[in-house]
């Protein structure tokens, strides 16, 4: 009984004092000079940022961005969406003239199409105004070729 008893203590006690982090993926890197080790899907504390680099680290995140999810390769202009976090109306921005055949489609987190729109100018507003607060998904398309991804937060 005293050997399951001790046992059970040590087992208990070492997984106590493991770290550990729960993140969609990870890896390290490493050379001669050093090596970094990260994260995805992490909160983030601090953001330092020198030129083109960011770095950012810790383990809560008090500014959120838009993200890209996805984003078609060697797409010759830019898809932007702005601002991000929203509360009334979210800007999305095509850098090209033409933009006849664009969509866009929100989704909520579940999936559920909300709504979709042909765009009819480099620039379109998206009222988010009458969405719930939460996170929200914006493709654009040219056709039914999907451009680009955002990931998005109503406030």
């Amino acid at each position: 009984m005293r050997t399951i008893l001790l046992f059970l203590i040590v087992t208990c006690c070492s997984r106590l004092l493991a770290q550990q982090v729960v993140a969609t993926a990870g890896s390290t890197l490493g050379n001669a000079n050093g090596s970094i080790s990260y994260t995805i899907g992490e909160g983030v504390t601090q953001t330092l940022t020198k030129g083109d680099k960011t770095l950012t680290q810790g383990f809560h995140q008090t500014i959120v961005t838009v993200n890209a999810i996805s984003e078609l390769k060697d797409l010759e202009f830019s898809i932007s969406v702005f601002p991000n976090p929203t509360s009334d109306v979210l800007t999305l921005k095509v850098d090209k003239e033409n933009v006849w055949g664009f969509q866009y489609l929100l989704f909520d987190m579940n999936g559920k199409l909300i709504s979709r729109k042909n765009l009819e100018s480099a620039e379109t507003n998206v009222p988010v105004d009458q969405l719930t607060e939460g996170f929200y998904i914006i493709k654009v398309q040219d056709g039914t070729k999907e451009l680009k991804m955002f990931k998005i937060i109503k406030q």
